[in-house]
Formats: structure tokens, C-alpha cells, sequence
């Protein structure tokens, strides 16, 4: 492991670390959540199911199907790339990681570029745009095939930081969205 990727596993275990019995600020997270996506009058939105202690879509979800809003929701497929499926707000599976999954048997598939905004998770990012995601690259991996789009990751507040250790690999993000505010980046 270079000395890179070292550092930014050990940022990993201490951030995971912190979020255990952290308040999770759901109803002001969802409102600059909100308030993004009214900014850029997005109809559709790609985000992430959230899971364990993850800043939570759940209420965003919810809200942006209230009204109208067509979300669009990723399943991580046995070669490490994405898939996307129109929600509908209840069809779901549980996965091999023990997270929720979109329901492939009964959703649409599409495609993310279809999405006006994409929300993904983070747990940490940098004035930069650099983001720490869990390690497994999945959404790196979706940003370089996407090329530009409107990327916004979501992480706590205490996790937004002035520098965060990077790779060649490692995509930016058009800003940081946190429970106490949006804030553009790129």
C-alpha cells in the first residue's frame, strides 16, 4: 500500500469511527438538499440509498417523489460498475454488502446521464473537490465515464476539509452538500 493509499485509509477508520451514535441532522441535511436541487431546477436526480451511518436520503427521497422529481438509484453490479434504476420509493433488495439495492426485477433501468444532478455519498471532501468515498471506487469509476455533470457529494459538516490526501484515479465533485450548507466547489 503507497504511503497515499495509507493515509487515506486511516482517514477512512477515523471518520467511519466518529459517525458511530452521531445525531445525523436529517431534516437540515435534506433542506440544502432541497434547496440544490431547486437551485438548478433539476427534474431528475440521481442519488445514493443511504446505509448505516451515512449521512440519510431517505427524507430527500421521499420529498423529491412527493414532488414529481424522478430519482434515479445505483445498484452495484459483480464487475464494480453501477447500475441505475428509476425508483419508485418501496422495491428494494438487500445486497451482498448488506446494503439496500434497487429491485432489478422490478425497476427501469436507465441511464445516469439522463440526471440533471447527481448526490453521491462521501465521507469527507476538500475545498478541492476531492472526495474520500469507502475505498471500493465504485463512484470514481461512474464520474470518469460520465464526463462533466453536476456532482454534488454529501458528507457532515466536520468532515468538509481544507486538503485531503488524493490519487490520479480519484474524481472531484462540483461541490459538498452538509447539513449546514451547500457549498460550490468547481
Amino acid at each position: 500500500m503507497n504511503e497515499i493509499a495509507l493515509a487515506k485509509a486511516q482517514l477512512r477508520s477515523k471518520i467511519l469511527a466518529s459517525r458511530v451514535g452521531r445525531e445525523p441532522a436529517t431534516e437540515a441535511l435534506t433542506g440544502n438538499l432541497l434547496e440544490l436541487v431547486s437551485q438548478l431546477k433539476a427534474q431528475s436526480v440521481a442519488t445514493y440509498l443511504s446505509f448505516g451511518a451515512e449521512p440519510s436520503t431517505t427524507t430527500f427521497i421521499s420529498a423529491l417523489l412527493n414532488n414529481g422529481i424522478e430519482v434515479l438509484v445505483p445498484k452495484v453490479l459483480q464487475d464494480g460498475t453501477l447500475s441505475w434504476f428509476k425508483w419508485d420509493g418501496v422495491s428494494t433488495v438487500t445486497s451482498n454488502l448488506g446494503m439496500l439495492d434497487p429491485d432489478a426485477s422490478k425497476l427501469t433501468q436507465v441511464s445516469v446521464s439522463q440526471a440533471e444532478l447527481l448526490i453521491i455519498p462521501a465521507l469527507a471532501v476538500d475545498v478541492e473537490g476531492n472526495r474520500l468515498g469507502r475505498g471500493k471506487g465504485f463512484f470514481d469509476r461512474e464520474l470518469e465515464q460520465l464526463g462533466s455533470s453536476q456532482v454534488y457529494a454529501v458528507c457532515f459538516e466536520d468532515e468538509f476539509f481544507e486538503s485531503l490526501p488524493s490519487e490520479a484515479h480519484d474524481q472531484i465533485v462540483s461541490g459538498v452538500v452538509t447539513e449546514v450548507a451547500i457549498h460550490e466547489l468547481n
